[in-house]
């Protein structure tokens, strides 16, 4: 039994390598950067606290993991549901793709791993690092080569019949990756706005400081336009002051109502810390800027809209030191 268990191992290992070689080779990365070893440790060693909603991580200002698609779900007749997360690892200002990083996890046991399959242009020394993690793990933890050689085979397969677009399934329904559409209104440090599209890496720009629950400056380091030909589905925040709901029939004057519009995904700051905007409901907290004040009043969300057909070609997304800026006076975190 033992000798069968060895062989189907190697058997993994044999498809496994034959599938990351092909698929790399063929297709190889996006960027000059490459994957090193001290990266692959930085991507494994992270850990990811909810891997069915954190589809976009970034961390230490340069590594980013991006994933797709929804997990890969295997259940065995051992009775292990087991999953298979694949992310997109992009490093650098330019958000080089250096890889994709596929993380096995077992629910019931809490058991997870992750491995690094290297872009064409690493070196030897991250590919032995690579064989070398999936051998230990393979000999470790039972189900983890044949449930990633499947993926593999799979990740594969859809590339090869995309001819090296770097087309998965979920790219079929892809929302990951998008965020503002034009016209949003960004806050400027010097106490004007202007529409998204119009910032530039460089401008300065006004944040929102976590500790004192004020302002600050910061300064945007990137701006990022995606377009998609069949259109990009928003979502609608309808915002009222929080004193506008709760305040006597007395002394309630009418108060404009706020509205934000972005992608499911984008992450929003709330009473409750970071949401994506799909997560949010009705009676969620953000902060909203007040001019007249100088200062920010906490808005309740009174109405989410899926604006189906109303659909945006373009959006766009900034990337600032702070890791947030304003959008409509509201706070809005980096994607």
């Amino acid at each position: 039994m033992k000798s069968k268990q060895n062989y189907a191992a190697r058997l993994c290992l044999l498809v496994i390598g034959f599938i990351t070689v092909a698929a790399f080779n063929s297709y190889g990365q996006n960027g000059p950067a490459s994957l090193t070893v001290e990266d692959y440790k930085k991507y494994t060693s992270f850990k990811i606290e909810s891997p069915e909603e954190d589809t976009y991580i970034k961390f230490e200002s340069t590594y980013i993991l991006d994933r797709e698609a929804k997990p890969y779900v295997f259940n065995y007749s051992d009775g292990v549901e087991r999953k298979i997360y694949v992310y997109k690892m992009l490093k650098g200002a330019n958000r080089d793709e250096v890889g994709t990083m596929a993380m096995y996890a077992a629910p019931k046991s809490g058991k997870t791993i992750k491995v690094c399959i290297p872009g064409a242009g690493a070196d030897k020394k991250v590919w032995d690092y690579y064989i070398d993690e999936l051998k230990l793990n393979g000999e470790q933890e039972k189900g983890f080569l044949s449930t990633l050689a499947f993926v593999l085979s799979r990740e594969y397969s859809h590339e090869h019949a995309n001819a090296g677009k770097g087309s998965t399934v979920a790219k079929e329904n892809d929302d990951y990756d998008f965020c503002f559409p034009g016209g949003a209104l960004v806050a400027l440090a010097d106490g004007t706005a202007k529409p998204i599209e119009q910032v530039k890496a460089g401008d300065k720009v006004v944040a929102f400081d976590v500790n004192s629950r004020g302002t600050r400056q910061t300064t945007v380091t990137g701006v990022q336009a995606h377009y998609k030909e069949e259109g990009i589905q928003i979502t609608k925040l309808v915002l009222l002051p929080t004193e506008e709901i709760f305040a006597s029939a007395d002394s309630w004057t009418p108060a404009t109502p706020i509205e934000i519009e972005s992608t499911g995904n984008h992450p929003i700051y709330t009473k409750d810390g970071k949401k994506e905007m799909r997560q949010i409901e009705a009676g969620d907290i953000l902060y909203h800027f007040d001019s007249s004040m100088r200062g920010f009043r906490e808005y309740r969300v009174v109405a989410k809209v899926l604006q189906e057909q109303q659909l945006i070609n373009q959006v766009y997304n900034l990337e600032t030191e702070a890791g947030n800026y304003l959008v409509n006076g509201t706070v809005v975190l980096d994607k």
